[in-house]
């Protein structure tokens, strides 16, 4: 894949910062330092035991270390107070969870079984945990074993009794996990143990023509989806499972379509403004989604968030160079959006003729930006002329083809060799045509579609998908609704996007 004026590239992902920046005091609403002290009996005296929260994508970001002393002590002591949320202690052989919402505690546990044994101190919250903690540990393993006998057993008595006391063993957690958070009421981990279940869907009503109304299931399961996240708690943020309720939303939950995805997306921001965390979490997070997604379309989710938050400051975190870097990329990527009208070309052919894009005149064009020198180019170019021989009639539609090269010798000689010379080749002879910012071409080939008004209907499109897209366009594939198209890609690409 060949690249052009790659370095001019600068991706929204650059700016948007999922890792969080540094934290002061008023983050967590305290002046106090830190003082966390873990007593590990059985490790290794020197042994690195490191403390982490969890956030996004990354399983956990560090936050300190510490090497054990003689008697398994680790010490974790600074003048700023960490982040509130639910903390992982790694060490060499095994891990275990834990709270932080004080910020001087003590815990005590030993290598034999790191979750079992522990003893907290100083922490009410990290007791109230461990006690449901500790009992579903214990229950778990319980259940594991059960499973293990029940895969060796064949006697039909021997097997309902042990399907039995599984079932038995949920009721019990089940009314364990009742009676726990009516004791807790006001703990962390009460509100985290709400916030897992999904919503339990109701009775389907029925329509004034007496059929039960097909949709209600999915309306109700997506309207409650989020009723037990408190998104005023900027802890929540820094929990394992916050992310993957997002990622499931979004995936299974949003039509996959710009405009509703603005609409959820912009609801579920709004909803976080109580916490600048929260904020930051989710509005950070969505953006860089969307602007990794491999589907067509997907930047007018990103630049409608950038415009509508980050450009106009409310993104505190975001320093003012990287804000101007976002204002440059959105200028070039927000008029290149599906359904804008592509900006005209004016380049000349083989011969010296101006030949401009807006002067084709068919029902389809197929803009196709491509260089004679780059491999991919010369894979993707037969594909396109095969499928160009095989439609142009009966799609009405042309290719105008716009080498990035300033040089024609290799360009006319691979046309001339594969004879390509059906299809409009251009090439800018005037040397001031900037294809970067016209059309975002950072590497090639690169591929849009435009209606007979020159409007992109489609962009970045693999050369494969050609024939699926226009069946569905042309309505081939009436039964089937158009689907979420892949863009183009760049695995393969020895100088991936922004590097």
């Amino acid at each position: 894949m060949s690249n052009y004026n790659v370095n001019m590239k600068i991706v929204y992902l650059l700016f948007l910062l999922i890792f969080p920046l540094a934290f002061s005091a008023s983050a967590t609403g305290t002046t106090e330092g830190h003082d966390v002290k873990i007593r590990i009996k059985g490790i290794a005296k020197d042994s690195m035991v490191r403390i982490g929260y969890y956030y996004g994508s990354n399983r956990y970001i560090v936050q300190d270390s510490a090497r054990a002393d003689a008697n398994g002590m680790c010490r974790f002591k600074g003048e700023k107070p960490l982040p509130q949320g639910v903390y992982i202690c790694t060490l060499k052989k095994g891990y275990f969870d834990f709270l932080v919402t004080t910020q001087s505690f003590t815990l005590e546990t030993d290598t034999s079984d790191l979750e079992l044994h522990m003893k907290i101190k100083g922490s009410p919250e990290n007791s109230i945990f461990y006690e449901y903690h500790q009992y579903t540990v214990r229950m778990g393993r319980t259940a594991d074993s059960i499973n293990r006998i029940l895969s060796k057993r064949k006697n039909a008595d021997s097997v309902k009794a042990l399907k039995a006391r599984l079932n038995q063993m949920g009721r019990e957690v089940d009314s364990f996990r009742t009676g726990f958070m009516k004791k807790y009421p006001e703990s962390f981990s009460t509100k985290l143990l709400k916030s897992l279940p999904e919503p339990v869907i109701p009775e389907t009503p029925k329509l004034e023509n007496g059929k039960k109304d097909s949709t209600f299931p999915y309306r109700y399961f997506k309207i409650h989806y989020f009723d037990n996240i408190d998104f005023s708690d900027e802890r929540i943020a820094r929990t394992p499972f916050y992310e993957s309720k997002l990622e499931y939303y979004f995936k299974n939950l949003v039509i996959p379509e710009p405009d509703s995805i603005i609409r959820d997306a912009v609801n579920i921001i709004e909803k976080s403004r109580a916490s600048d965390e929260m904020f930051k979490y989710n509005l950070s997070w969505i953006v860089n989604h969307y602007d990794e997604s491999q589907y067509m379309g997907m930047d007018a989710v990103t630049s409608n968030l950038i415009e509508r938050y980050f450009l106009p400051g409310q993104a505190k975190w975001v320093t003012p160079t990287q804000i101007n870097g976002m204002r440059k990329r959105d200028s070039i990527v927000s008029h290149l959006l599906i359904g804008k009208t592509a900006p005209d070309l004016y380049l000349t052919d083989s011969n010296g003729k101006v030949i401009t894009l807006y002067s084709v005149h068919h029902k389809y064009t197929l803009l196709f930006f491509w260089d004679a020198n780059c491999g991919h180019c010369q894979h993707a170019s037969p594909i396109l002329h095969k499928f160009y021989e095989d439609n142009k009639k009966r799609l009405d539609l042309e290719v105008y083809a716009a080498t990035i090269e300033r040089k024609t010798k290799d360009w006319k000689k691979y046309i001339r060799e594969n004879k390509t010379g059906d299809w409009i080749n251009v090439w800018d002879s005037f040397t001031v045509t900037d294809f970067n910012k016209m059309y975002d071409i950072y590497s090639t080939p690169v591929i849009y579609v435009l209606d007979q008004n020159k409007k992109i209907i489609a962009k970045r499109l693999d050369v494969k998908q050609l024939e699926e897209y226009f069946n569905h366009l042309e309505g081939k594939d009436k039964s089937k609704a158009m689907p979420p198209m892949k863009k183009a890609s760049e695995d393969d690409d020895p100088y991936p996007a922004g590097k």
